[in-house]
């Protein structure tokens, strides 16, 4: 029985060489329904015919026997063969590049998988010797299957499209025959005395119903009249799903085939209806005006919403305090976290409170480190040397050791980017045996390579406002019939934000008064759709786009009182009872510098802590002041400029804590400028 199953699949592959040939000129195909060189309006019109052609099948497999059916092959990879199909086809054109067509197929995707393999010793009339047998499983398959494909023309004048859909059905026939046979020695023999063993045949095992195939390939497409096209197409096909659902076995194919297709005419076009008598008329026009709160047209017919931002700069103190002979990060001083929180930390959020800013300057710092790779910093641990403090290097130590635990801990920064140092009381503090003294020697400094780790920090926050808060709408018609009814709808992207509507005359005005807490969008136009009805039946639209637009005043804002803009910026740190400015200083100089145009008036507030008596401290302000004049001195060149020494009279933040008395010792410059020229 196997044995002739191979000889009819051997006839068949020998018929089927002949008769790719012939199919490949008489059969039909799918194909898309551009002409040669340009489409006429039957071409555009839904086609239909047959498709035939031969196919070469390449069955891909990974498994060294089928399921339940004994085999020694070492593994099938692929497999071989050839095959027809034929059908019906469809194809619905979209345009003169892209068209759908559907197919229903019947197609021959049997193969024949071989392997060959050495096996050892086998029996032979001069005794044992080294054999090589051949594995063969031949494969009946056949498939029903609907073929969906979108196709497009590549180009206008080239008659080439290229397509792409797939193959979804059912298998007619699922049958294999098995055999392994020696293909050396030729007079070899198994240990049965037989040349061939493993013979099995019958429906594949497990087999599947299912057929399914992805489909790509291209077709020419030849007009043979205005009714008829010839569509030769070349496709590879393949399968998605196996002939087992117990290996993987999948029935791919390359297929060639012609299609038919015949293109019903376009009918002709019914006589035209003879021309109605003229409506009465029904004109509608709708004029927009735009106007300021105090009622004043304005030129531009438009909406302007204007954007305030307000910003200021928080400098960084770089100094971490820590209670009496004690190491560890101070949670009063400091807002700690644990490494999960950082993902969630952002400075940006922070609230525009200095001291708050800085309960979370190890973040800030950490937070850098990590967005400046490059960057290093040096960790500095001092004591007060009072009481146990006095010469206790382990215990600054210890302290810059904390805060260098916490960053790599918790910022997982790099250890080899910190470095740590110690000593008894800093440069530049009180005296340590003042109270307020003792308290701010108990520190670690930081320094940092880089600006970006210790820069102030800006915080912004931003407000629309509407220039233009009251829209009027003018709506007129000329309607010879009469008015029934009216609607002005103002809307932006379908969403409806203002309706006036009635059944009488129309008013001279609508007023739309907008609403600063809903805005339109910017840069989405708002579309004001004026409809009406005549007592004739008759429905008129016109439509008239009125422009969202933003306007950026300022982007470092920090107050506006009438017609000015205010800028606000804090130099820090001075030392304790220093006034130089330091390079850190510098740098917001440059900012201040930005800010300061010929229609600006500076002030300069100096302030200090309350250390020491007040007199001093209102020169010390005032030296802090002519410090910061001076540096500023190219850009005061005819500006008016006045100086406040404030000193202690007035304290900024809370002295009872080091943070606070640090964040005292600085100057405050405020910028006035005039917004209109």
């Amino acid at each position: 029985m196997q044995k002739n199953i191979f000889v009819r699949r051997a006839l068949r592959a020998r018929r089927l060489s002949h008769a790719a040939i012939a199919i490949a000129i008489a059969s039909a195909a799918l194909a898309p329904m551009p002409m040669q060189n340009a489409r006429s309006q039957d071409t555009l019109r839904n086609a239909y015919g047959i498709v035939a052609g031969a196919s070469i099948n390449t069955h891909a497999a990974s498994f060294t026997e089928l399921p339940g059916v004994p085999s020694c092959c070492t593994g099938f990879e692929n497999g071989s063969g050839a095959g027809l199909y034929a059908g019906i086809a469809y194809a619905v054109p979209f345009d003169a590049a892209w068209s759908l067509h559907l197919a229903l197929l019947y197609a021959d995707l049997s193969a024949t998988l071989t392997k060959q393999q050495s096996i050892g010793p086998v029996l032979t009339p001069r005794g044992p010797e080294q054999a090589i047998t051949e594995h063969r499983i031949a494969s009946t398959t056949s498939a029903l299957a609907l073929r969906p494909t979108l196709a497009y023309r590549v180009a206008g004048g080239v008659p080439l499209s290229l397509f792409a859909g797939g193959h979804i059905g059912m298998l007619l026939s699922n049958e294999y025959a098995q055999r392994e046979s020696l293909v050396s020695p030729a007079d070899g023999t198994f240990a049965d005395q037989r040349a061939v063993r493993n013979e099995s045949a019958g429906t594949v095992p497990e087999a599947s119903t299912p057929y399914a195939a992805f489909t790509a390939g291209l077709r020419a497409d030849i007009a043979l009249s205005p009714r008829y096209s010839l569509h030769p197409e070349l496709a590879y096909n393949a399968a998605v799903t196996s002939l087992s659902s117990g290996v993987t076995w999948t029935p791919n194919s390359i297929t060639a085939g012609i299609s038919v297709l015949y293109h019903p005419p376009v009918p002709p076009p019914p006589p035209p209806p003879p021309p109605p008598p003229p409506p009465p008329a029904l004109l509608p026009a709708l004029a927009i005006e735009a106007r300021t709160a105090q009622g004043t047209a304005l030129p531009d017919v438009r909406i302007v919403v204007e954007r305030l931002t307000r910003s200021e700069l928080f400098p960084l103190l770089p100094y971490v305090f820590f209670d009496q002979e004690r190491s560890e990060l101070s949670t009063r001083a400091q807002h700690l976290l644990d490494a999960g929180g950082t993902a969630a930390f952002d400075e940006t959020s922070l609230p525009n409170k200095t001291l708050t800013i800085y309960h979370d300057l190890l973040n800030i710092v950490g937070s850098r480190m990590r967005a400046t790779p490059a960057a290093k910093i040096t960790l500095t641990g001092c004591n007060n040397s009072n009481a146990a403090e006095r010469n206790n290097l382990a215990l600054s130590r210890g302290r810059a050791d904390a805060v260098k635990r916490y960053l790599t801990a918790v910022w997982n920064i790099d250890p080899k980017r910190i470095a740590v140092q110690s000593r008894n009381l800093p440069k530049e503090a009180p005296d340590a045996a003042s109270i307020e003294g003792e308290q701010e020697a108990r520190r670690v400094e930081i320094a940092a390579t880089s600006h970006e780790v210790l820069a102030p920090l800006r915080w912004q926050a931003a407000e629309q406002i509407l220039t233009t808060p009251v829209i009027v709408l003018k709506p007129s018609v000329k309607a010879e019939a009469g008015i029934a009814d009216w609607t002005v709808t103002l809307s932006q992207n379908a969403s409806v934000l203002q309706r006036f509507n009635g059944t009488a005359d129309l008013p001279a005005e609508l007023l739309w008064r907008l609403d600063s807490a809903s805005l339109p969008r910017e840069g989405v136009p708002v579309q004001a759709v004026f409809e009406i009805a005549d007592r004739a039946g008759q429905r008129r639209t016109t439509t008239v786009s009125l422009p969202v637009e933003k306007e950026v005043r300022t982007t470092e804002v920090i107050e506006q009182q009438g017609g000015k803009r205010i800028d606000r910026f804090s130099l820090i740190l001075f030392e304790f009872e220093k006034s130089e400015i330091g390079p850190e200083n510098q740098r917001i100089l440059d900012i201040v510098r930005r800010a300061i145009s010929s229609r600006s008036r500076v002030t300069i507030y100096g302030y200090a802590d309350r250390t020491g008596n007040p007199d001093y401290n209102r020169n010390l302000a005032t030296e802090r002041c002519e410090s910061v004049r001076r540096a500023l001195a190219s850009s005061l060149d005819g500006i008016q400029v006045q100086i406040e020494a404030v000193g202690s009279d007035r304290l900024l933040f809370d002295n009872d804590i080091p943070e606070g008395r640090n964040y005292c010792r600085t100057v405050q410059i405020v910028v006035e400028t005039g917004l209109n020229k």
